[in-house]
């Protein structure tokens, strides 16, 4: 069976570049069938090439021109519409013949709020499941993290994603090669210790210091198995540290070993 992962996140968290870096280091270092696939109809630029791309089906902008509406209306409008056509999709290569692919990497919109808010996406991400062992990958992209209640609230966002899906996030914070001291500290508590955020918020006053350690408690509690991966595509080591989380938690599909 294969093992798909989907790379999620806000726009600008790398999901695209990730989803070509590790393609490439799973057939050059794994050896492995890896497909990527774009389910982003609003791509302008790929920097691999897709054996599925849900261009082909629809565009953010015959969207926006048929429709008449803005690109966020589009974006959630295509999510309606990639629901409509699964049937047609679920025909074309990789979905059709999952057992040629050891692994399905798909490539998201960062318009988090249709992974999360939609409906349909629940019901897209149930026709992969059952062809593979399926994956989240939630991107947190390292230069949106600043302050202690920064960390938290982009946590926050997969804990809601895995909630709504019902399938395995793991989170992943990129950009690692870009961090200074401070906010590596933050991400670095955020990892192994989210308690100890508690310290940073101090003396805070009104709803941050009601509702961040509640968040907090929430953080820790839904860590789960997996542990989250601090990731550079310049550093191929911590590329094949994001392998074997995926691995362990997609251990279900076979060794990919």
């Amino acid at each position: 069976m294969s093992y798909i992962v989907v790379f999620t996140g806000p726009a600008g968290s790398g999901k695209t570049t990730l989803t070509r870096t590790y393609g490439e280091w799973l057939r050059t270092n794994m050896f492995l069938n890896v497909c990527q696939v774009n389910m982003d109809p609003g791509a302008e630029f790929l920097p691999y090439e897709p054996c599925m791309d849900i261009r082909e089906f629809i565009t953010i902008k015959d969207i926006m021109r048929e429709h008449g509406l803005g690109p966020n209306g589009a974006f959630m409008k295509a999510v309606e519409m990639i629901s409509q056509i699964m049937d047609k999709i679920m025909r074309e290569q990789p979905f059709n013949e999952p057992e040629n692919w050891d692994v399905i990497i798909v490539d998201t919109p960062g318009q988090l709020e249709a992974f999360i808010f939609r409906p349909e996406t629940r019901e897209i991400m149930g026709r992969l499941q059952a062809i593979g062992r399926t994956v989240i990958s939630y991107l947190i992209d390292s230069s949106m993290i600043r302050t202690s209640t920064d960390a938290i609230t982009m946590w926050f966002l997969g804990v809601l994603l895995q909630v709504k899906i019902g399938i395995d996030v793991i989170p992943v914070i990129t950009k690692a090669d870009t961090l200074d001291k401070a906010r590596e500290n933050i991400i670095r508590k955020l990892i192994t210790s989210p308690e100890k955020l508690l310290e940073d918020i101090g003396d805070s006053e009104g709803i941050v210091s009601d509702i961040l350690p509640e968040l907090i408690s929430i953080t820790v509690k839904t860590r789960g198995a997996y542990r989250p991966v601090l990731i550079s595509i310049n550093n191929s080591e911590s590329v094949e540290d994001l392998h074997y989380v995926l691995h362990e938690a997609a251990c279900s599909c076979g060794d990919l070993t």
